[in-house]
């Protein structure tokens, strides 16, 4: 059970890797690209900010701890924990895609967050084992078990608490955009600068079901080039009033085979129960 654990892990910071774009696949798009996406998204930020009233109370810290996901949560037969770090993922705004547009939904596959919240709290759902105890036989080897982790699906489920609700529903609506209008070719996008990342494919998806009563939800399936292999990505997110939860997740059998894989909706409607109970 230990080795079992060990080799889950592994698989969770993989899946980190994958998700921040850790590989070399996609072309660099030029200085004068990026620069400009970078204002545009800075310009978009500033201007959603001011344009409306304050609307909820933002969450603090604290308050939105007390609403995430807890550490040794059980949900859809995969298990959260918050051993997670900000130092894991991209900070805000170091994810810049090529088209300007498509920067916030690869904010979201990069498993960052959107604009400048108040409070961000992290999370990882690290799903069941797709491969049974059957299957590994009676006395698997470290590497028979780190293979059989990978075919497990990871989230990144990330809350982010906003200063106004204005703010919270710009993020929603680029989101949203970038899902209409980066379907045809899909995007490029950079880390840091220094990464860089094809996904050739956005498809928007049907919402998880169960999801109906929160303000708002967009789910978008992905598909990712890594050394020249297709997999797929799953991205949900979703609002409740000035609180946006994101959950990006892979699944690194399905990134080697292109196999598809599902984001259990359980997960997501366990999140929002407990956003719903605030206030």
């Amino acid at each position: 059970m230990r080795r079992r654990g060990v080799a889950l892990a592994g698989a969770g910071v993989f899946a980190v890797a994958l998700l921040a774009g850790c590989s070399g696949s996609g072309s660099e798009p030029d200085g004068d690209d990026v620069a400009a996406a970078v204002s545009a998204e800075a310009e978009a930020s500033a201007s959603a900010a001011a344009s409306e009233g304050a609307g909820a109370v933002a969450l603090s810290a604290e308050g939105l701890e007390a609403v995430a996901l807890a550490d040794g949560d059980v949900v859809a037969g995969g298990t959260v924990t918050a051993q997670v770090s900000d130092r894991d993922f991209p900070n805000a705004g170091t994810v810049v895609a090529k088209k300007a547009v498509c920067t916030p939904l690869a904010t979201v596959q990069a498993g960052s967050v959107l604009g400048a919240p108040v409070s961000v709290v992290r999370r990882m759902w690290i799903g069941p084992q797709e491969t049974s105890g059957a299957d590994l036989g009676a006395d698997p080897s470290d590497e028979e078990l780190a293979a059989a982790a990978l075919d497990a699906t990871t989230s990144f489920v990330s809350l982010a608490s906003y200063g106004q609700e204005a703010a919270a529903k710009a993020v929603m609506a680029g989101i949203g955009r970038a899902v209409r209008e980066c379907a045809a070719g899909g995007f490029v996008y950079t880390v840091a600068g220094k990464d860089w990342v094809k996904t050739v494919k956005v498809q928007k998806a049907g919402v998880p079901a169960g999801t109906g009563g929160a303000d708002e939800v967009i789910a978008a399936n992905l598909t990712v080039s890594v050394d020249g292999v297709s997999g797929p990505v799953r991205v949900v997110v979703v609002r409740e009033g000035g609180t946006v939860g994101y959950f990006p997740a892979t699944n690194l059998a399905s990134q080697a085979t292109g196999d598809d894989f599902t984001l259990p909706a359980a997960l997501v409607q366990a999140q929002l129960a407990k956003l719903a109970s605030v206030g």
